[in-house]
Parts: structure tokens; C-alpha cells; sequence
């Protein structure tokens, strides 16, 4: 049993493990051009080529780089109380917080809002930069490693969800007007969403596969599945 593909490949004894279903396939090597290979038990997508244009990831991981600044330099919402202006800022309110004996939560803004996040984006960056001169970065293997680990600690859209909570608890003592800061935050969701969706994670994976040897070579229905 093999990794189906959308066209032909030679088999090696290197292994392909389905993040889903933790089958193991053997990774056809060298992957044809524009093929990708598709887990045969649940259909997931198991490796795929690098795509010859990484712009549309890099420029989005750039930009995100942009918003996020501005999301933390300019005010989130600005709360006008008898016609006098107060702008609240996410670095305030976390030193807000922190001043209040709340470290903890005050430490989970932070770190959910902008060391993780700009620590994806600059790693997004830091990986594709270099491969678009054809180069790989020094640490590539740990950054891409580090990249899977923060992903699930980028939690904007919660703290947005937070935010609006906090708007209409707050509607009743004054004006809310939303500030550049907010804007900033909703457009920085959508750019590391769409980072995410066109970040080729798999085939940044495949770049660092060495070339098995002959003798590695082995028949294509031999299978192994782990559960």
C-alpha cells in the first residue's frame, strides 16, 4: 500500500506520516513536478512540491508584520466620558493589568497578541526569504519547528472576541468609538488567515528531505500503520 499521487513516482524507503490518521507511507522520490501525494486511508494531504512563486505568503507575513505595529501603537477603542477622550491601547491595558496584581492575564495578552503572533510572522519571513533566491535559511529545520509550535498560541481572533465583549459592557457608561487600533487587529486576523492558508508548511518539509540511496529502495506494497 502507497500514498496515492496524481502521477507517477518512484517508491523509497523513506517514511510519509499522515498528520490525521498516522498512517506511514513510503515517500516517492523524486516528487514529479506539479504531483502531490494523498494519504490512501483518510485522503489527507500527505507532501506536495514547493511552489515556484512564494510571494503571496511572504507579502501577506509582511504586511501582518505592518498591522500588528499598528495594532499595538494606536488606541483599540477610545471611550469618550463627559466630553473628555480616553484612548486604551493594548500595551496599556496590559500594564494596566499588570500594576493590578494581574501578571498572569496580563502576560496572556502579551504573548497571544504579539510576541506569538509576530513571532509566526517573522518566521514566515525569516523561511521564505531566502528560498526565493534559492537558498535555505541557517536553522531552517528549527524555525519551521518552532513555526508548528507558536501557530496554535496566535489567538487574535479571541482577544477580539474580548474586545467586542468589553465594547457593549462598556456602552453604558460613555461613548465607544472604535479605534485605529481595532481596525488594525481585524485586519491582522485576515492576514494571518490568509498567511496560514498559503504558507506551503508540507513542502517546506519536503525541501529538507535528503535523496535516499539505492539500497534504500524497496517494493511499493509494503505499508506500516501506527495507531
Amino acid at each position: 500500500m502507497t500514498a496515492g499521487t496524481k502521477s507517477a513516482a518512484s517508491p523509497s524507503c523513506q517514511w510519509l506520516a499522515c498528520a490525521e490518521c498516522d498512517a506511514l507511507f513510503r515517500r516517492p522520490h523524486p516528487l514529479p513536478a506539479g504531483s502531490s501525494v494523498f494519504c490512501l486511508r483518510c485522503g489527507a494531504l500527505l507532501c506536495q512540491p514547493l511552489p515556484e512563486h512564494l510571494d503571496a505568503p511572504l507579502a501577506l507575513a509582511l504586511a501582518g508584520v505592518i498591522t500588528l505595529l499598528l495594532a499595538h501603537l494606536f488606541p483599540v477603542i477610545g471611550l469618550e466620558v463627559q466630553s473628555q477622550m480616553h484612548g486604551i491601547t493594548l500595551w496599556g491595558a496590559a500594564t494596566h493589568l499588570y500594576d493590578e496584581g494581574a501578571w498572569i492575564l496580563s502576560a496572556l495578552i502579551v504573548g497571544t497578541t504579539l510576541i506569538f503572533p509576530a513571532a509566526e510572522l517573522l518566521a514566515i519571513c525569516y523561511l521564505l526569504f531566502p528560498l526565493r533566491m534559492r537558498r535555505i535559511a541557517p536553522g531552517f529545520a528549527m524555525v519551521l519547528k518552532a513555526l508548528q509550535s507558536v501557530k496554535p498560541w496566535v489567538m487574535v481572533e479571541v482577544f477580539m472576541l474580548g474586545v467586542l465583549v468589553a465594547v457593549v459592557k462598556l456602552a453604558g457608561v460613555g461613548t465607544i468609538v472604535a479605534g485605529t487600533g481595532m481596525a488594525s487587529f481585524f485586519a491582522l486576523m485576515a492576514l494571518l488567515a490568509g498567511s496560514s492558508l498559503t504558507f506551503p508548511m508540507q513542502s517546506l518539509w519536503e525541501v529538507l528531505s535528503p535523496v535516499p540511496s539505492e539500497m534504500d529502495h524497496q517494493s511499493d506494497e509494503s505499508f506500516l500503520t501506527c495507531k
